[in-house]
Order: structure tokens, then sequence, then C-alpha cells
């Protein structure tokens, strides 16, 4: 029984394993984005046809959340709202954004991001995150309810009135405001706060309670998408990362959920601040509600199969010639690690690293540190390669140096199993008594192996999802990192690495199905590699390459220090 060979197995085996969880379900195909205009364009342009889905619908009444029981106000039913006119569109125009918001609630219905465009090919169209259209229903809505709220009015859904149609954010945080007045004389000001250098967008409710008596309200946040398939895939043979809903707990700083999952029923809960986002690859929108009250989450279906991600906050009360105000954040953009923590707790945790977040994080920090100085994510890439091989190397000293010595006891175990027979019971024993003489444990090349395993998939997560390398270029034809290698080179070369290490290596099991299969491993690996990410393959082709140098090394070493201790 070859126990070194064996367990061997077992963590080549594991490691697919993992990786097949990333590997598509399916092949499903391409999403199509339509190539008509976008949320740029002067507002006299946008019409209609552009935005067809925005006029009221008889669903709307049912999308817009109900207040919380444990609330100080009773459960208000939204009635069916009545046909409205068409809505209004404005634009707002900050070097990170273009989003267009619609004066009927005041919802975000579009968000383009420019310094993200849609694919190298057409580098003036930036990526739409939030859109509705024929092609995807991904909004931003967000209103006051309760027993004054106008969003909760038999009327329908509040109009705001803007002083203009266009806006261009130059300072570095300017308001857009839109305004609206109840007919008893309740003014409230819908206030969005932009920053240029940033993709937090600050919703505000000033509420100016000019009649006779008192107002009440609650604000509510909601993302509504349809299940469209991800946009930000990258082609029909790229990994799959989640899609879906995603928020924290007092008891679970990550949950998420599946898109499909939310038709099973979620439960509501309650936390004090939180947030609830919508994770796709490399992007998030999320809302994040105001961190010092206890808000109230729900994740549920409507009618039309669009999936609804609400926070509701407390009631918010304010007496008659008085004063309120009200607000929350929303996200709309790449997955920034750093400034996601800063905005609120567990936010960052959106970026998906799995169960070794704590050895990812700071690898993706030692990445980026890196590139900072270079200035090229693939020569960085390659320079992370040879630091964590540098931290290893201890480890893989160890390894190396155990394989070494076994495959020169090969021989002796060889004549062992020959002189035994089939009796397997003294065979193992005569081979054990040779390990003890010789001094080798058979263990020592899979252990140091096995804690390396989850190094290397901290790092498999890191490049596959850090958006810094969505359209990351190196040289030659690699002006995508987070696509698949166009000619397949790398994962060629990676295969061909793989073959090297193994020859380095003789197989030490007689038993010819295991041969063959470990034989099978470099093709194996080189079919799953040819269509990941060309920054991944990049980083693994580089690591068996030095794999290769330090095998040489020690093995060289070992032969000349090798002294048997008897025969």
């Amino acid at each position: 029984m070859d126990i070194k060979r064996n367990l061997l197995l077992v963590g080549l085996a594991l490691v697919s394993y993992l990786m097949l969880l990333a590997w598509n379900q399916d092949y499903p195909a391409e999403l199509s984005l339509d190539n008509g205009n976008t949320v740029s364009e002067p507002l006299a342009e946008i019409s209609e046809t552009t935005f067809p889905n925005i006029p009221v619908a008889p669903s709307d009444a049912e999308d817009l959340p109900t207040v919380p029981a444990t609330s100080q106000t009773d459960e208000i039913q939204i009635p069916v709202a009545q046909s409205l006119p068409d809505s209004r569109l404005i634009t707002v125009t900050t070097p990170n954004q273009v989003v267009t918001i619609d004066l009927l609630g005041g919802d975000i219905v579009g968000v383009s991001l420019p310094a993200f465009p849609v694919s190298l090919e057409s580098p003036d169209e930036p990526f739409r995150l939030l859109r509705q259209d024929a092609n995807m229903v991904y909004v931003a809505q967000s209103g006051l309810i309760g027993r004054d709220g106008p969003d909760a009015s038999d009327q329908g859904r509040p109009v705001y009135r803007s002083s203009q149609d266009a806006f261009t954010i130059t300072n570095l945080e300017e308001n857009v405001d839109l305004v609206f007045t109840s007919p008893d004389g309740v003014e409230i000001t819908k206030r969005f706060v932009f920053a240029e250098d940033d993709y937090l967008i600050k919703v505000q409710y000033l509420i100016n309670n000019q009649s006779t008596a008192n107002w009440q309200g609650n604000m509510f946040g909601q993302i509504k998408r349809d299940n469209s398939l991800d946009p930000s895939d990258t082609g029909r043979f790229s990994l799959r990362t989640f899609l879906g809903a995603a928020y924290n707990t007092p008891d679970d700083p990550y949950v998420k959920i599946d898109i499909e999952d939310i038709d099973d029923g979620v439960d509501a809960f309650e936390t004090t601040g939180g947030w609830i986002a919508f994770s796709q690859h490399y992007f998030l929108g999320s809302w994040i509600p105001d961190s010092s009250t206890n808000n109230s989450f729900t994740l549920r279906r409507n009618s039309l199969g669009e999936y609804l991600l609400t926070f509701v906050n407390p009631l918010i009360s304010v007496d008659s010639g008085q004063t309120g105000m009200i607000e929350a954040g929303f996200w709309a953009g790449p997955k920034d690690q750093y400034r996601l923590e800063e905005i609120s707790s567990d936010l960052d945790l959106t970026i998906d690293y799995g169960l070794f977040y704590f050895i990812a994080s700071p690898i993706f920090w030692l990445l980026t540190q890196i590139n900072d100085a270079v200035g090229n994510y693939g020569v960085s890439i390659l320079l992370l390669t040879l630091v964590i091989k540098i931290i290893l190397y201890p480890l893989s000293a160890k390894s190396l140096k155990s394989m070494a010595k076994m495959r020169k006891l090969a021989p002796k175990i060889t004549a062992l199993k020959d002189k035994h027979g089939d009796d397997k019971q003294k065979f193992m024993q005569a081979q054990m008594e040779l390990w003890k003489k010789e001094q080798v444990n058979p263990f020592g090349g899979c252990l140091p192996m096995l804690l390396q395993m989850p190094v290397f998939l901290g790092i498999f997560w890191v490049l596959n999802e850090s958006v810094e390398l969505r359209q990351a270029s190196f040289i030659f034809w690699y002006n995508d990192l987070s696509k698949m290698d166009p000619y397949f080179l790398l994962p060629l070369l990676m295969g061909g690495a793989m073959f090297v290490q193994q020859t380095l290596t003789p197989m030490q099991t007689a038993d010819p199905a295991q041969a063959k299969m470990m034989k099978f491993m470099p093709v194996i690996f080189t079919v799953f590699f040819l269509w990941f990410p060309a920054g991944l393959v990049l980083y693994y082709t580089a690591n068996s390459v030095l794999s290769i140098l330090q095998q040489w090394i020690i093995t060289k070493q070992v032969e000349r220090s090798y002294k048997p201790k008897g025969t």
C-alpha cells in the first residue's frame, strides 16, 4: 500500500473538486446586450423607447414594501397605483457615474460606469450596472411609506420637480434636489448627494412640515432586479461567480442567497444598521441604511418574477412647523474592497473569497502594493508568485526533500515487493522498517503540500474576483487578464511545466492504474485551465516553472548528500 501516493491523489482530487465548484454548471448562451443609447445622452433624446418600462405599472403597488409590524404605526397596505403621465428623466454625470433618475418616485433607474467600458473593443461605451429596458430590469427604488408617506398615497407615487434636466458634478460633493409638496402643505425634498471621486450616492429626505398636523412616515430603500444573467461575465466559457442577494445579520457577517433561491422564501429580519446588496462578478449594488437605527429587511419576488431586496427604517415623526431628515446610502459601482470596508461593517465581504478570506485578503493587499510600484498587473502577478514562493520555501523544500529521499528508496521498496509477493502484511511491515531505518517520513511530502493548498486557493479567488484585473493588460495579446488566453499558450505552458515536474519525480507506485492516472494529471489540469482567466493561469504557470527550478536544485542536493545506511 503506497500511503504517500494515495495521499497525493487525495490532495490532487481535493484541489480539482474545489476548482470545479467555481466551474460552470452549464454553458449558457452569452448574454446579448443592446447597443442602444446610454444614459449619458441629452435628456431630449431619451424617450419611452429607451426606457419602455418606466411608466407606472400595476405591479408597482405590490413592489412597495409595507411598514413592519414592529414599528410604531399600523401596517399600511399600498393600494394599486393609477396610471400617470410618462415619467421625466434627469441625468447626473460625475467622473465615475452617469446616473439616470426617474422623477416618478425619484428612483435611480440607470447607472453607467465610464471608467469600466463594456469591452476593450468598445472603449467609449460604459458598462451599464443599473438599467431598465427590454434587456434587463435592475433599479434602486426608495421612498417614504407609513401613515403620511407620499409613496403610500392612494394617488400613486409622488412626481418630483427638478430645477434642471441634467447635472454635472465637478466639485468634491454636490447636491441634486427633487421637490414634492403634498396637498396638506408638507414639502419633501429628496436630495441626492454625489461625490466626484466616489460610487456612493447618499439619498436624503428633508421633511418640512408646514401642515397643521404631526407627520409620520418610514423611509425604505429597495433593489429591484429580474433574473437576467450576469452581464459582467467575460464570455461563454468564463468561470461563473456568485449572482444573487447578500446581506449581513447579527449572527452572520455575510449571508448570500442565489437569486433563484429567493423563490423558496427568505425570513424577514431586523438588525441595527446592516446592508442589503445584489452581487455580481466585479460589481455591486447595495443599500446601506442608517447604522444607528434598527432596520427591517425583506427579500421577496413579485408577480412579474422580479426580485425585491428591501430595507425599511424606523418611524420618523415631524411635528407641525418643524423639519426632519433621514438618509441612506446606495453603492453602485465596482467591488472596491477598501472603500466598501469603510462604508459599512462586513460590506467588503461581498468580494467573495470563500473560506480562505483571511488568507486571500493579505494576498490581495500584497498584489496591489506590488502593482502600485510596477504599474502592470501581469508583472505584478509574476512578482507575487516569486514572493509567495519565497515565503512558502520552507514547506516546499521539506516536501521536495522527502520526495527525493523516497525516490532513492524506490528500488529497495520494489525489491521488498518482489520478495514478499502477495503477502501484503509482510510487505507493509518490511516497508515500515525500511522507512524507520532510513529515517524517512512517508508523510513528509504530502503534509507540506496540503498545508499550502489554502494559499493556492486564496490566490485562485483573488485573481478571479478582483475587479482590478478586469481589462488589465500584460504583454503581447494579453490585454485583458480577466479573460481566457485566446491562443491557449499559457495553459499549454502550464501543462508542459506540470509534465516536466512529473518527470523529475518518477512514479513511486507499482499500481498501473495509479501510475496511469498520475500521467494524465497534467492533461486534466491543462483542460481545466484552458478557459480560466489569463491572470490566474499566468500565476499557476509561473508557480510551476519556479517549482521545477526549486525541485531540480533540491533533488541535486539530496542526491549529493544522501548516503544509504544499510542494505
